[in-house]
């Protein structure tokens, strides 16, 4: 549920929403079922959309049941069954996801009891993750290859290395991540879109990211790609503010024009609409939110793990 790769639902049609929902809510249950209710919150974006495209382009089984849903019991969902490859895929990639990135954002949270909170969930998510790292092997992901990735990015921003190094870095370890379990099992062609389509996605990340946490990163003093490329001497000015959100908001733009002529080689149906609409809708829905903490200063008010958010 934490992540940026989420489309954006009144721009899909109700099949679409449908078809994404599908796979949100099987994740969802497969974590609940196999840990406890508590790992609903670790459903995230990223991992419907790797479970989407690899039910479509590998394993190609859309077999669904009605259950029960995780957050509200007495409604029933479709859902996927919860030994589903995909589903099992999708599950993994949200265990990977929180650890690699997204419990930095728990530092960005104030309140005595949230911090509390979030750290003891956070302590019991470690303890699952590590549990179930052997269940990655099958998958063609390589923990010992993304820590290593994580290092060489880590002395990137320690030594000041300039935006294209970190974007490149981040881009390969993202897209690694996103598309070893293809490997071998999708033709070239497709395979090596993959690979692009999802070091793009990575970049963007990135950049969308920096933006967000600008004044946050200030604060706590810690690495912020933006302000360790442009190095201002007044980061709070608001004309600086503005120029170079217009100057990263071009960045992601440019990106995503990159990528959307290479989704045309991944050759999807059922997720085509969805896929597009995260490179397109989603995007723009981001930066536009993205204004309001950089440029305006406004606090985002939501807790990554106190809040439980539904697509």
């Amino acid at each position: 549920m934490i992540g940026i790769l989420k489309p954006e639902k009144m721009e899909l049609l109700l099949k679409d929403c449908l078809y994404y929902k599908l796979y949100y809510c099987s994740i969802c249950r497969h974590l609940v079922k196999n840990h406890n209710r508590l790992y609903a919150f670790v459903n995230t974006y990223e991992g419907t959309l790797i479970a989407m495209l690899y039910n479509e382009m590998v394993v190609q089984d859309i077999a669904a049941v009605k259950d029960r849903c995780s957050g509200m019991p007495i409604a029933k969902v479709a859902a996927l069954p919860p030994d589903h490859e995909a589903v099992r895929l999708g599950a993994l990639i949200s265990l990977l996801a929180f650890q690699i990135k997204f419990q930095d954002n728990l530092d960005d949270e104030s309140g005595f009891w949230v911090h509390r909170y979030n750290r003891t969930l956070q302590s019991s998510f470690r303890k699952t993750f590590e549990a179930n790292r052997e269940q990655y092997l099958p998958f063609n992901i390589d923990m010992e290859h993304i820590k290593k990735s994580q290092n060489e990015l880590s002395h990137l921003e320690k030594n000041g290395e300039g935006i294209s190094a970190i974007q490149d870095c981040w881009g390969k370890t993202f897209s690694y991540i996103m598309t070893q379990p293809f490997k071998d099992k999708i033709d070239a062609e497709k395979f090596e879109a993959l690979q692009v389509f999802f070091n793009g996605l990575g970049k963007i990340i990135n950049i969308v990211d920096s933006m967000e946490d600008l004044h946050v990163d200030l604060k706590a003093k810690r690495f912020n790609l933006i302000v360790s490329e442009e190095k201002p001497e007044t980061p709070d000015n608001s004309v600086w503010l503005e120029e170079n959100f217009n100057k990263y908001r071009q960045k992601v733009w440019d990106e995503r024009d990159r990528l959307l002529p290479c989704m045309q080689n991944l050759h999807l149906k059922e997720s085509w609409p969805i896929a597009h609409n995260i490179l397109t809708h989603c995007l723009d829905n981001e930066l536009a939110k993205v204004f309001e903490f950089m440029v305006r200063k406004k606090k985002n008010t939501e807790q990554t793990l106190f809040n439980c958010k539904d697509f």
